[in-house]
């Protein structure tokens, strides 16, 4: 598959397939792509199978922190005046994805599950009126972009979500260009849901489709099919908003061409917005991050790889290249990774908001909600992650039963363990890294200093980062990296620079 010379003022990217694309801003065009089979073979570190996939930008070392220390940790934090991101997770679901292994319960029949939204809308309020109470900064951070997840955020109603809205704007400081997203699935977007919902604020949208096969959704256990999904994106398209539509690869039923002719369908809809993501079998719930999944359990997994319905590996990343080859035609690109975009859609990197704020820029991200995990960030050396209960059933337990906030624990991480993170951040961006800001806020020299320069001598060696031409201090992830991201995320940065033993050079 070809495609045309970078013109100048560009870079020629890697296609994972071979051929070529092109970054905006850059100027030099690197060698040509391998192949992801070829690339997997040649960097067998990378070569993560399912069920032990479950790698997250977010780090799961550092200093263990009780209740009480990530509760003063958040009270003490100098965020007053500082960029941060809003996020609220609601744990409802009209029905349970066999893969999905997020903290989330199936809403009732009946006046129970009728009463739900309400319910959670109340908790969710009653969490963040306690935070804003303990945490007097909160109400002075300027907040560049809220999130409503979950679960299924839209599940809430206009009413409810309403309620959310209002409350944000009444105590919370908003930029005058604040992004506001709302989650959810297309079966909640068939009738006025979208209207409705721009009406109140919302600004941006994603849409969780994940296939237009039937068969495949059917299989999956999701509550939709192809038609109700080609009928929520028309009605997205008609809001004029930016919004994006996630799809899965790798799921039982699918092939290359069948995951292939999904994107091409979405592309010839100028969805504006393509999110791509391999499945994900590990058992978060093991790791205390999550719910067990359907397939996570051993019976049903076994059942299912005797009956070869779920892809290997190799077929897995053929269904990505399929992917990546139509979306480089389609004149999309990845901001951040697996995000693919068509020009223009965002400014400033053509780069959401959300994934500038929680990625690029790794600003202090806000959370809420069961199971919800943030960070403290700023120009210190430490980053504090925090996590609530992720039990739904003790999480609103917690609310009803006494004060104080709905905490489970936290981890303190500095130095080395800081630094890998925030690059973690940095590179699933897929935004130029800039060196000088390391040595502002770290005090230490990107590639000069060990363990940082031998990492990226052979990220760069290996095809999967290059040196930004004309900006010496700049350096980002190929195509090739782009398509390993989180495989590079998790052995790299986590492991070989957040694991790294001896003292940092503080500023």
């Amino acid at each position: 598959m070809s495609r045309t010379a970078a013109s100048a003022g560009t870079t020629a990217l890697r296609r994972p397939g071979g051929g070529t694309t092109s970054r905006p801003g850059t100027g030099t065009a690197p060698r040509r792509g391998t192949g992801l089979a070829r690339l997997l073979d040649q960097n067998p570190a990378l070569r993560i199978g399912q069920d032990d996939y479950n790698i997250n930008v977010t780090a799961n070392y550092g200093d263990q922190l009780s209740t009480s220390q990530v509760a003063a940790a958040i009270r003490d934090h100098p965020g007053a005046g500082r960029p941060a991101h809003l996020y609220f997770h609601v744990p409802l679901c009209a029905y349970i994805c066999h893969f999905c292994n997020y903290v989330k319960r199936k809403v009732a029949d009946g006046p129970e599950g009728e009463a739900a939204p309400r319910i959670w809308t109340d908790l969710l309020l009653d969490e963040s009126g306690r935070r804003l109470a303990h945490s007097p900064w909160l109400a002075h951070a300027p907040i560049e972009s809220v999130y409503l997840g979950g679960g299924t955020a839209s599940l809430l109603g206009t009413e409810q979500l309403k309620r959310l809205l209002d409350h944000v704007r009444a105590r919370y400081t908003l930029a005058d260009d604040c992004e506001i997203s709302l989650e959810g699935n297309p079966d909640n977007f068939q009738h006025d849901e979208l209207a409705e919902a721009c009406a109140i604020g919302f600004n941006r949208f994603s849409v969780g489709v994940q296939s237009l096969q039937s068969e495949v959704n059917a299989f999956a256990g999701r509550g939709h099919d192809a038609e109700m999904s080609l009928r929520a994106v028309a009605k997205l398209r008609a809001t004029g908003r930016p919004f994006n539509v996630d799809m899965m690869f790798g799921l039982p039923h699918q092939s290359t061409a069948t995951v292939a002719d999904d994107i091409r369908r979405l592309i010839d809809l100028d969805v504006p917005t393509i999110t791509i993501y391999r499945l994900r079998n590990a058992d978060r719930a093991k790791m205390g991050i999550g719910n067990r999944a359907l397939w996570n359990v051993d019976s049903v997994k076994n059942r299912l790889r005797e009956q070869h319905l779920f892809p290997s590996l190799g077929e897995t990343y053929a269904m990505r290249e399929a992917v990546v080859e139509l979306l480089l035609d389609g004149g999309y690109h990845p901001s951040p990774c697996g995000w693919w975009n068509r020009p223009g859609v965002y400014p400033d990197g053509n780069i959401p908001r959300v994934s500038r704020n929680k990625w690029q820029r790794h600003d202090s991200m806000i959370a809420y909600g069961p199971g919800a995990y943030g960070w403290l960030t700023g120009d210190g050396d430490t980053v504090v992650q925090t996590h609530n209960i992720a039990d739904i059933s003790g999480y609103a337990a917690r609310l009803k039963e006494g004060p104080g906030l709905p905490l489970a624990s936290g981890r303190r991480l500095a130095g080395y363990q800081a630094i890998g993170m925030v690059l973690g951040f940095a590179f699933k961006a897929n935004q130029p890294v800039d060196a000088g800001r390391f040595r502002r806020r770290f005090g230490v020299e990107l590639f000069h200093d060990e363990p940082f320069a031998a990492v990226f001598a052979e990220l760069v060696e290996r095809g999967l980062m290059e040196r930004v031409p004309g900006t010496p201090e700049s350096i980002a992830p190929t195509l090739d990296g782009e398509a390993l991201h989180e495989e590079i995320i998790s052995v790299y940065f986590h492991q070989r620079i957040g694991g790294f033993a001896e003292a940092v050079c503080h500023r």
